[in-house]
């Protein structure tokens, strides 16, 4: 039988909390295109007290090397120069990896490409008058949909891209 009484708001917020920070991590692990079996140092500023005490979890359930909790905005700032940022409540989050530049430079510039070539296909669609009267409203809406998306994708690469130095 279930006990609500029994029930801890405070503990359903830290885990909610907790997923929280593990889905941005893996966000940027995604991003950054690291196998699962990389343990990575984890860079964050901001929300020190939470991360600290759930840090020993956030490093298993996101497959860390360590985490490191920083207060000094311009040591994040030189720890992270290369690497995107999540931004996940009071805390920013950062992957610590080397990376080759020019190997990188490549990779964006090739997603970049790939995700241009959608914008293309979906605006082509839409600019098609045929397409739109005949196509049913979720079709043309999802197709609106996709093509926001990959703007906001291509914002976020050549983001990532211009932080990159000059080769």
């Amino acid at each position: 039988m279930a006990q609500p009484e029994r029930i801890d708001a405070s503990a359903d917020a830290w885990m909610v909390k907790l997923k929280d920070l593990v889905g941005a991590c893996r966000g940027l692990r995604g991003e950054m295109s690291l196998s699962p079996s990389d343990r990575v140092p984890l860079v964050v500023i901001g929300d020190t007290e939470f991360v600290t005490q759930a840090a020993p979890v956030l490093k298993a359930l996101a497959k860390l090397g360590e985490v490191q909790v920083l207060e000094d905005e311009a040591a994040f700032a030189a720890a992270t120069a290369l690497a995107p940022v999540a931004v996940q409540g009071a805390a920013r989050l950062a992957l610590k990896v080397e990376i080759d530049i020019a190997a990188e430079r490549e990779r964006l510039g090739k997603e970049i490409r790939r995700i241009e070539g959608e914008v293309v296909k979906a605006e082509g669609k839409l600019g098609n008058e045929s397409f739109v009267a005949r196509a049913p409203e979720a079709v043309v809406a999802q197709e609106r949909q996709r093509l926001a998306e990959f703007g906001r994708t291509l914002v976020g690469l050549r983001g990532q891209l211009a932080k990159l130095p000059a080769a």
